[in-house]
C-alpha cells in the first residue's frame, strides 16, 4: 500500500482556531510527532516518511498560521514559546503519555523548549538541520539592541499592515511563478515542491494563486543566547538525539558558533549522533534518500527496546 493512500487529514481543536495536518500509518503503533519549519507545512515531510518504518504512527502537524492550520490572534508579534503549546494541545487530543519528536528547523528548536519544560514525555528526538535552534546573539548591550530592533521592529507604521495583516494582502502568483520562486527560494527541485504548495497556496480570481502563510513566521523571536549558553542549555539531554546536519548551512557558518552539534564529545550523557549530509536545508524534501536510512535505524532502536 503506497503512503498517499494511508495517509489521513485531522484537525485539532485549540482555544484560537483549528491546529491541522495529516497522519500516516495505524494509531495502536508508537507515536511520531513531526513539526515543520517557518514558512513550511506538514506535507513536506511526505517524501522522507515514505522511505522510514511501517511501525510507527506518523502526525504531521500544520504550526500556527502555516497550511492549512488557523494562525495565532493577530495584532501582536508571537515568540517560539508560544508554539511550544501546540505540541501539549495535539498531545492531549491522541491521548498520549510520551512520543518520539521529529522536527525540522523551527519545529527542532519547539521540540527543545518542549523537552526542557515537559521533561520525560518525548522519549526520542529526530532532529533536521535544527539552525534556528542555534542562532546566537553577542551577550553585550549593543548587541541586546540590534537584537531588540531586529524582531520588534515590525511595529514601525510602514511595516505593521503587511507584517500583521491576512492572506488577503498577500501578492498574487501564477502557480507557476509561485512554484519557481519556491524552487529559488528553497533550492528544492520542481517535483519536491508539489509537497508543500498543495498545503500553503490559496486560489483567487483569474487563475491567480497567494500563498496563505502568517507573516510573523519569517521572523519568530528567538531569545538573545550566547553559543555557550546554548550548550549548557541543550547538551544534558538525557533521551537519545540525533541529528542530520546540511553540509551547505555548515558551508555557510550557520553553526560556526555551536561547535558542540557537530562533537558527539560535548554531550555528557554519550546520547546525541549526528550526520552531515550533503544539500540545502530542505534537503530531507527533495533528497530523503541521503538521511532515510540513518533516521529509521534511530526510529527502529527506539521500536526494538520496547518489545
Amino acid at each position: 500500500m503506497q503512503l498517499k493512500e494511508i495517509e489521513k487529514e485531522f484537525s485539532v481543536q485549540a482555544p484560537w482556531g483549528n491546529i491541522n495536518g495529516v497522519t500516516w500509518g495505524d494509531s495502536s503503533l508508537p507515536p511520531v510527532l513531526v513539526v515543520h519549519g517557518k514558512l513550511d507545512v506538514c506535507t513536506g515531510f511526505r517524501p522522507l516518511v515514505t522511505l522510514l518504518p511501517r511501525t510507527f504512527y506518523y502526525v504531521a502537524i500544520d504550526l500556527p498560521g502555516n497550511g492549512r492550520s488557523d494562525p495565532l490572534p493577530r495584532g501582536v508579534r508571537f515568540t517560539v514559546f508560544d508554539l511550544v503549546p501546540v505540541i501539549n494541545i495535539v498531545k492531549d487530543h491522541y491521548g498520549w503519555s510520551n512520543f518520539i519528536y521529529m522536527g525540522h528547523s523551527l519545529g527542532s528548536l519547539i521540540g527543545k523548549i518542549y523537552n526542557i519544560v515537559y521533561p520525560g514525555v518525548i522519549s526520542r528526538v529526530v532532529e533536521l538541520d535544527p539552525v534556528p535552534a542555534h542562532h546566537t546573539w553577542a551577550t553585550t548591550r549593543e548587541d541586546f539592541r540590534k537584537w531588540y530592533h531586529a524582531y520588534y521592529g515590525s511595529y514601525e507604521p510602514h511595516r505593521y499592515h503587511k507584517f500583521y495583516g491576512g492572506p488577503e494582502t498577500a501578492p498574487k502568483y501564477t502557480y507557476e511563478k509561485a512554484q519557481e520562486m519556491m524552487m529559488k527560494t528553497r533550492s528544492m527541485t520542481k517535483e519536491a515542491t508539489v509537497n508543500v504548495l498543495e498545503r500553503c497556496l490559496q486560489p483567487v480570481e483569474n487563475g491567480l494563486y497567494r500563498f496563505t502563510y502568517d507573516q510573523r513566521m519569517k521572523e519568530v523571536t528567538v531569545l538573545p543566547f550566547s553559543g555557550d549558553l546554548l550548550r549548557q542549555i541543550y547538551t544534558p539531554v538525557t533521551i537519545p538525539t540525533f541529528a542530520v546536519i546540511a553540509q551547505e548551512l555548515i558551508d555557510g557558518g550557520a553553526y560556526d558558533d555551536v561547535p558542540f552539534v557537530t562533537n558527539s564529545r560535548s554531550w555528557p550523557n554519550k546520547n546525541y549522533t549526528f550526520k552531515i549530509v550533503q544539500g540545502s536545508h530542505d534537503v530531507h524534501i527533495y533528497n530523503p534518500e541521503c538521511m532515510a536510512e540513518d533516521v529509521a535505524k534511530f526510529l527502529m532502536e527506539h521500536y526494538k527496546s520496547k518489545l
